[in-house]
């Protein structure tokens, strides 16, 4: 997929995204956190945010994960995210996790194994707790997630009944 970055001339470029890529992400007038993209369209959320010009990136990605989920892949050619550098990634972030789906919120649950082939399994609603959503999140439900997250900002309704699935 591509997304758009600013050249040092304040020109719009295309680049493509590629695993292992940190990008920094302008989610508040004043804070800022960071995600790296991940393997089967996963990316990372740390739990780290700042409003300082000088994070140490290395320290960044050794921070626990916020959550981590698939972007809208428009989310990246906003002028909130910024390309930061390539980072190899750890052990931890190679393991793809699994992800529900529950069509036009029938009776029915899935879940998504993501290790070579995507496949959907039909399986009991217990089974999905914990696991994140099989769809793509847009920049401004992820800025409400990250809001929940560092600030305890409630969540609006419709993002509440998808995340985490709960009973």
């Amino acid at each position: 997929p591509l997304y758009r970055i600013w050249s040092s001339s304040g020109v719009k470029m295309a680049k493509r995204k590629k695993i292992g890529d940190v990008y920094r992400f302008d989610f508040d007038k004043k804070f800022h956190c960071y995600c790296q993209i991940l393997e089967a369209s996963d990316v990372v959320f740390f739990n780290f945010y700042s409003d300082s010009e000088n994070d140490n990136i290395d320290e960044v990605i050794e921070k626990d994960e916020l959550f981590r989920i698939w972007l809208d892949r428009d989310c990246l050619k906003s002028d909130k995210w910024q390309f930061i550098c390539h980072k190899e990634l750890s052990a931890e972030r190679k393991i793809v996790f699994d992800k529900y789906n529950n069509p036009a919120g029938g009776t029915d649950f899935f879940i998504l194994r993501n290790k070579k082939n995507a496949e959907f399994i039909k399986v009991a609603r217990e089974q999905c707790f914990g696991l994140e959503i099989a769809a793509a999140w847009t920049e401004l439900g992820i800025i409400d997630r990250l809001n929940y997250s560092f600030f305890g900002i409630p969540l609006p309704m419709h993002i509440k009944k998808d995340i985490p699935f709960y009973k």
